[in-house]
């Protein structure tokens, strides 16, 4: 049992209150006003805080240049520790974490930032900030799990993984603005090397309860939650929150039955909530969790659970230009057409996994993975394994993946051991590991074993768990030794005797090489080895034989609980509704295929309609915008999030490029303007650029001004342009003010134009208090509203 920790609450309006001046940076308080910031601290201590957080969440060069403080990033930061340091000691007691917060720039590929860049942005941060030796690194706010990986990367290296760090997501309706859910957060950053998971900021302890219930279904960790006092509301022209401190305190107590060990408060809790919620906790532990050791991979979206009594999983094999000429020449040309065709098809036939291997010669390997992964992660939704034993390729992939990856492979031999298993450590992945060495594959089951178990002492050595270790007893052909497929068999049985925890895996369709007809001997070795207790086989998904022998074994094993994988792919609506190929002839259909799938050869089919004779116009009514629309519908109902979202309105920018060269004098399709930017004293954008862009892609002009604009910079670009619509983003409490006083002046300039405004903190109901005439909840809906007012379908 633990003590329940309770962290401080909001920052940003206590300074506001105590001297900050609109626009100003925060951080900067901590070099000119520091006794004001060393104040807030001392409120949150005496009212009970365990833990008080630096005045550094938006202390990062990327945010402090947009202050021109980014030369002075190492003396703010290193100064927020010494003078929460020196209130902790004033007060006699409490301990100091470290904020660190997003930049506002994703990483690729959802984002236009490299991995390497990141990291190198919240290095220089986390080192300035060890240096003055805090007590917890804290990320938090984050919606990018790339953004959050390079920090969590850096945060170790700079506190030389000494100084723990707390990893803290923000998510709306259970998912964070990427897409990302609750246990693809424990899965990644648990094995990445988080200290606690949890969430903060996205709205009250209603909304955080489920995340924080999803999360301990995941992990072992301790977990933070810190929930806003509720979503901020308009009264009498002021922003406040709707839950006050006794109530706050109360609905806290919704964390308690799942152990969640620190506690603490974000926009809009006070030192008077944190007093409440220290009384209402006082003498209550958080109980470890027990979670089943089993294999979890996951990718941005979704994890894949391996091992124990689950269901045996598989792992596509197609993406590999061994023997496939046609893939291979299209890596040398850079056309990854047939390589996204691949990953569509495997995916779509029920394949868990996808094995991604580029290696042929004639190409930078190193580029050409960075390329496929970077296609990949925005056209498919299920886990990689990332296949080449080139450490220079792993760590570019494994950089780039988004996610808990498979390494595929490590074998015995100490060069092997000793580049690859660093690699899977510092990043988070998983390996295969091969039952070979120096002197090849053994011919007995037993040399195999003692291949494997030297592997797993050194994958525990370097603090690899043996449920990510995927332990591969290497089939031969049957062609050449009629026993090797009993060896491979009885090596499988030895594994799980003596290396009990690893997954066993097996690539099966070597069985059958040099032999005809191949599939009937793969679909037999494949259930003689799920018979076994193989949890992975790396097969061909397209092949009907194997999987039927697949969904067979796994049932007659045990292994599908309540035959609910065998009922759902053998109902009469499942075999009615088989997955066929595509028809890829040039058509509107494609088009909007190629939209909602975010497919890169859209540019080719556009042509084609073209070189036929059909009207640009149509291309665009009839092919993109049902595409947009139907991308637009995913969206709202969950299904698609912001990277697919972005896809598409990428790929349709690269058909509205060729099209437009095409349209008739006088013809466009622009609907309208929109003036849009992000309000004053505000520099978060990413939700601003999201909306500029769908909303371009619809067929409407968009004059966007940036961040920080002041209400006369709108009012003056709304006339200019005589646009029908201005659009306000507000991320922060502290700037969502400034939307009112914009629309008031608007409407001495130009009152027909209508206001939509939204951002993270914005509701439906300020909204309506502020004057706007509508409130854009996203891209989707901003778009909607507008079509809408215009009467246009």
């Amino acid at each position: 049992m633990a003590q329940i920790l309770i962290f401080d609450g909001a920052m940003g309006t206590m300074l506001q209150a105590r001297g900050l001046a609109p626009g100003q940076s925060p951080e900067e308080l901590n070099l000119t006003m520091p006794e004001v910031v060393e104040s807030v601290h001392l409120d949150y201590l005496n009212a009970g805080a365990d833990i008080v957080i630096t005045n550094t969440f938006g202390g990062s060069r990327l945010k402090l240049k947009e202050y021109h403080l980014e030369d002075r990033a190492a003396e703010i930061n290193r100064r927020a520790v010494e003078i929460a340091r020196g209130a902790c000691e004033k007060a006699g007691r409490g301990m100091v974490a470290a904020s660190l917060g997003p930049t506002g720039h994703f990483v690729t590929p959802v984002g236009d930032t490299s991995f390497d860049d990141m990291y190198a942005v919240y290095l220089e941060q986390a080192e300035a900030i060890a240096s003055a030796k805090p007590d917890y690194f804290l990320l938090e706010t984050f919606s990018d799990l790339g953004e959050i990986r390079a920090a969590l990367l850096a945060c170790l290296d700079a506190g030389n993984r000494e100084i723990p760090v707390i990893c803290s997501m923000t998510y709306t309706s259970g998912r964070t603005l990427t897409g990302v859910s609750p246990a693809v957060a424990a899965v990644t950053l648990e094995a990445l090397g988080a200290s606690v998971i949890g969430c903060n900021c996205s709205g009250g302890p209603d909304e955080l309860q489920q995340v924080i219930v999803e999360l301990a279904r995941y992990t072992e960790l301790p977990l933070v939650a810190q929930p806003n006092a509720g979503l901020p509301l308009m009264v009498d022209g002021k922003v406040q929150y709707p839950l006050g401190a006794e109530q706050f305190a109360e609905e806290m107590k919704k964390f308690l039955p799942y152990q969640t060990a620190f506690l603490g408060g974000c926009c809009g809790t006070t030192p008077e909530h944190i007093a409440c919620l220290c009384r209402a906790v006082e003498g209550c532990e958080a109980a470890p969790r027990t979670v089943e050791a089993l294999g979890r991979l996951s990718c941005r979206e979704h994890i894949v659970e391996i091992g124990g009594n689950t269901l045996p999983k598989m792992i596509g094999e197609r993406i590999n230009p061994t023997a496939r000429k046609k893939l291979a020449q299209g890596l040398r040309d850079g056309n990854l057409d047939m390589i996204e065709k691949e990953a569509e098809m495997q995916a779509e036939a029920g394949a868990h996994i996808l094995d991604v291997n580029v290696g042929t010669h004639g190409i930078d390997e190193v580029q050409v993975m960075a390329d496929v992964l970077t296609l990949l992660q925005q056209s498919t939704s299920i886990p990689l394994c990332l296949d080449s034993t080139k450490p220079d390729v792993l760590e570019t992939a494994l950089k780039l993946y988004q996610g808990k990856a498979l390494i595929n492979s490590v074998n015995g031999e100490e060069a092997s051991m000793k580049n690859i298993l660093p690699l899977a450590k510092r990043y988070g992945a998983a390996v295969v590991a091969l039952t070979l060495d120096e002197n090849g594959i053994p011919a007995k089951a037993e040399g195999r074993l003692e291949i494997a178990k030297r592997i797993v002492a050194a994958c525990e050595q370097y603090g690899i768990k043996r449920q990510d270790i995927y332990i591969d007893s290497l089939v031969l052909t049957v062609g050449t030794d009629i026993n090797g497929p009993k060896e491979t068999l009885r090596t499988m049985e030895l594994i799980r005797e003596y290396l009990p925890g690893v997954n066993l895996l097996l690539g099966v369709s070597n069985v059958s090489h040099g032999l005809p007809n191949r599939p009937k001997l793969n679909s037999a070795f494949l259930a003689m080895a799920i018979g076994k207790g193989l949890d992975l086989s790396i097969i061909n998904p397209l092949d009907e034989m194997m999987k039927n022998a697949w969904q067979s074994a796994a049932l007659l094993t045990g292994r599908d609980e309540n035959a609910e994988n065998y009922l759902q792919l053998n109902s009469e609506q499942a075999v009615n509704t088989a997955p066929v190929a595509a028809d890829e002839t040039p058509s509107l259909e494609l088009v909007t295929r190629y939209v909602v799938k975010g497919s890169s050869g859209i540019a080719k089919v556009v042509q084609a309609l073209l070189d036929s004779g059909m009207e640009a116009m149509t291309i665009i009514n009839d092919g993109l915008i049902r595409g947009l629309n139907e991308v637009g519908e995913k969206y709202e109902k969950g299904v698609f999030f912001l990277p697919q979202l972005m896809r598409s309105a990428e790929v349709s920018q690269q058909a509205f490029d060729l099209l437009e060269g095409y349209l008739q004098s006088g013809e466009g399709f622009q609907k309208g303007t929109l003036v849009i930017g992000t309000v004053k004293g505000d520099i978060h954008d990413i939700g601003k650029n999201m909306v500029a862009v769908m909303v371009k892609n619809h067929g409407y002009r968009v004059i966007d001004l940036g961040k920080n604009v002041p209400a006369e910079s709108f009012v003056e670009a709304v006339v200019e342009h005589k646009a029908e619509f201005l659009g306000l983003s507000a991320l922060m409490t502290t700037t969502m003010q400034e939307i009112p006083a914009v629309i008031a002046l608007l409407r001495e300039k130009s009152p027909q134009t209508k206001v939509i405004i939204g951002g993270a903190v914005i509701t439906e109901e300020f909204a309506q208090e502020a004057g706007a005439d509508g409130f854009g909840r996203d891209a989707v809906q901003t778009v909607k509203l507008m079509d809408e007012f215009l009467n246009v379908r």
